[in-house]
């Protein structure tokens, strides 16, 4: 770690705050989720698995963007489409053929889909997923699972940090326990749900049969069965986690991965419930930017080629890696969440477990590995990428376990925090 670079980013970092509230757009990316004073700040470029700072630094990236970044940064091709269309331009005053061109992509390779429409943020697109929900069915009620994300939305977001929301709406959104399906029949038997909205694999695996029973109890209780595969979509295969478990939802919420970072999001589904889109609003200026179309046909062109096995292959490494080594220093650490996304945390019998994580995660950053609260594995990266990451978890762990009962003793940095409190 360079000091000189960290006072840098500092001073950058304040007059940021100046500027603008949080200091950046997106509250995952602020300095208070990582070890503060130990994580770069800025970010200026990225290149395949690499980020570089605007000091040189540079550092494998297991974030990708949040999740976007499925191909790697900066990729060729992508950037060659963009390029193409850029000379074209971005927007225009009327609808352009691109549209069409990746919505008959996207219904060739998501099972459930049979008509699209686009926007810009995966809040927009559950948002719609909702809306055209509660328009079908004449109902109000959205469940989700307990403790699922689905975006900023008031709809939602009342039942996470409810300040600025109007109370009335929290009436209207109600949860389940995921993987117990029976929570889930017993609150439709109230008969006013107009929606269940899932990631079908969040950071938590669905049991044998759980999803089966979503999509029954949804028919058999007329609730629009909504999946939330924003992150899930083109990851865990071409096809998103539909395919891959072979559920078929009503609707389908897509983001991320879909254009390899630029922004672009979809809401998909039948033409049996889609058709509700020529009833409710929807409607944005830039739900038709063509740079972002572009970049998503070169993407899911690409993906198309690719073989998802890699992304199984690298992250079974990557998860028996760590866990050899944590067992090597007589370390207990819990994988949550599949091999392509996961969480590593320290086994909740330490006293200071997430003190510990922060400790994990300070020294992995000094060797020049970007470890975030959630991890993703993306084409770009490669096996000596996983090497690297593992014996630099081994030199990690080493100093975890020496100091796991006086962890602020050698955290050079502030101990992170959670987004996710209620009324922050």
């Amino acid at each position: 770690m360079n000091k000189t670079f960290r006072e840098w980013d500092d001073t950058h970092w304040q007059r940021a705050l100046e500027l603008m509230p949080k200091g950046t757009q997106t509250m995952s990316k602020c300095p208070d989720q990582f070890v503060d004073g130990v994580y770069p700040k800025f970010i200026s470029r990225g290149k395949g698995a690499y980020l570089y700072t605007p000091w040189s630094e540079r550092y494998l990236d297991y974030m990708c963007g949040l999740g976007p970044i499925i191909l790697g940064y900066s990729n060729k091709k992508v950037k060659k489409a963009v390029k193409k269309q850029l000379k074209k331009g971005t927007i225009f005053s009327l609808p352009t053929l691109l549209e069409q061109k990746v919505a008959e992509q996207l219904i060739e390779v998501v099972p459930s889909l049979e008509q699209v429409r686009f926007c810009k943020n995966g809040s927009d697109a559950t948002l719609a997923a909702v809306r055209i929900a509660r328009s079908y069915t004449g109902k109000e009620v959205v469940l989700k699972p307990r403790g699922g994300y689905h975006g900023w939305g008031d709809w939602h977001a009342v039942s996470m940090n409810s300040n600025g929301i109007p109370q009335s709406l929290s009436e209207l959104i109600d949860t389940f326990e995921y993987n117990y399906s029976i929570t889930l029949e017993d609150r439709l038997k109230h008969g006013d749900v107009a929606a269940v909205i899932i990631e079908p694999q969040a950071l938590t695996s669905p049991k044998p049969g759980f999803l089966e029973d979503v999509r029954r109890l949804c028919t058999e209780h007329k609730a629009i069965l909504i999946f939330d595969e924003i992150v899930t979509g083109f990851r865990w295969s071409l096809g998103g986690a539909q395919e891959y478990f072979n559920i078929s939802p009503d609707l389908t919420c897509l983001g991320k991965a879909v254009a390899n970072g630029l922004p672009l999001a979809v809401i998909g589904g039948k033409k049996e419930y889609m058709k509700e889109m020529n009833k409710i609003f929807f409607s944005m200026t830039f739900g038709g930017e063509t740079l972002s179309l572009a970049a998503a046909y070169e993407t899911i062109k690409q993906l198309k080629k690719k073989d998802y096995t890699h992304l199984y292959k690298l992250g079974k490494e990557l998860k028996s890696g760590i866990l050899r080594v944590a067992s090597k220093h007589l370390l207990k650490v819990d994988f949550q969440g599949d091999v392509t996304r996961f969480s590593i945390q320290f086994d909740s019998s330490y006293p200071d477990a997430d003190g510990m994580k922060n400790l994990f995660f300070q020294e992995m950053v000094k060797q020049g590995i970007l470890f975030p609260n959630v991890i993703y594995i993306q084409f770009s990266h490669t096996e000596g990428d996983i090497l690297r990451t593992v014996a630099a978890a081994d030199a990690a762990f080493e100093k975890v376990f020496k100091y796991k009962d006086s962890v602020d003793s050698v955290l050079e940095g502030k101990r992170s925090t959670s987004i996710f409190r209620k009324n922050n």
